[in-house]
């Protein structure tokens, strides 16, 4: 995994690469919520080497319909949002597309010459209040619950009320279980991407800079509440944070690596 980006202190605005003008590395996209044509005409227009969905896509069709004008032209990857299990076709024309594979949830991958890690959905009490220590939630992981679903209450029988498809319920496949949050502070990245906030938001969790800092990640991007913030710019954290921090609004982007004019 290595590459002339990674490891690049973002404190030092890097120049575009060679021969690629003034196209940015990343672009991270706000929530689309079933509306893509932001995405396609920033796409076409800048050019960049990769793009990431910052969840609640909500597609109307399967995703790589949605998105086949730009598929040759730059790497797609994305995480989910809380409204991407509202319903069976919000699922299905996401995670049962083409395009299914890109979700970063719980992993990092190499993109654009960074390392990316992604943590998608959001925080629900009934699995694990992030307010309380990782050993005190209610279910460790997706499997643990199905399990527990498929006991059903009289311990004999499946309660169709807690399940969906043989598994969980449909609404707790965009929930963020203990697991897979544990099994992300052992990886290194340089950038974290997240359908929830961290401390700094009003409606943000410590636990998102906990990660960050395990992963030894020097920039954090979010969606969720629809609001184009720096958070170093807008005072919410100060020059000694261990990491830079932007929001991303429905239907804007943060281009990156940041630019100064020529």
């Amino acid at each position: 995994m290595s590459s002339s980006r990674i490891n690049t202190p973002f404190s030092k605005r890097e120049p575009a690469p060679e021969g690629s003008g003034n196209r940015p590395a990343i672009l991270f996209f706000g929530d689309p919520h079933g509306d893509f044509e932001p995405v396609l005409k920033a796409v076409k227009r800048l050019r960049p080497e990769a793009i990431v969905l910052l969840g609640d896509l909500q597609a109307q069709r399967p995703l790589h319909i949605e998105l086949a004008s730009i598929r040759g032209a730059t790497a797609i990857w994305f995480i989910h949002g809380n409204h991407d299990s509202d319903t069976d076709e919000d699922f299905d024309h996401l995670f049962h597309s083409e395009l299914g594979d890109r979700n970063l949830d719980g992993q990092v991958q190499v993109i654009a010459g960074y390392r990316v890690a992604g943590l998608g959905g959001i925080f629900r009490d009934k699995i694990w209040n992030p307010a309380l220590p990782l050993h005190q939630a209610a279910f460790d992981s997706a499997q643990r619950m199905a399990a527990s679903a498929r006991r059903g209450r009289a311990g004999t029988e499946v309660d169709l009320r807690t399940t969906w498809r043989g598994g969980i319920l449909r609404k707790h496949h965009s929930s963020i279980f203990p697991d897979v949050y544990r099994r992300m502070c052992a990886l290194r990245a340089d950038i974290l991407v997240t359908h929830e906030a961290p401390s700094a938001h009003a409606h943000g969790f410590l636990v998102i800079d906990e990660l960050a800092v395990h992963l030894g990640a020097q920039l954090v991007v979010h969606g969720h509440h629809h609001e184009s913030i720096d958070y170093r710019k807008a005072g919410l954290i100060g020059p000694d944070s261990p990491f830079l921090v932007h929001g991303v609004d429905k239907g804007g982007f943060l281009a990156w690596p940041a630019r100064t004019p020529a």
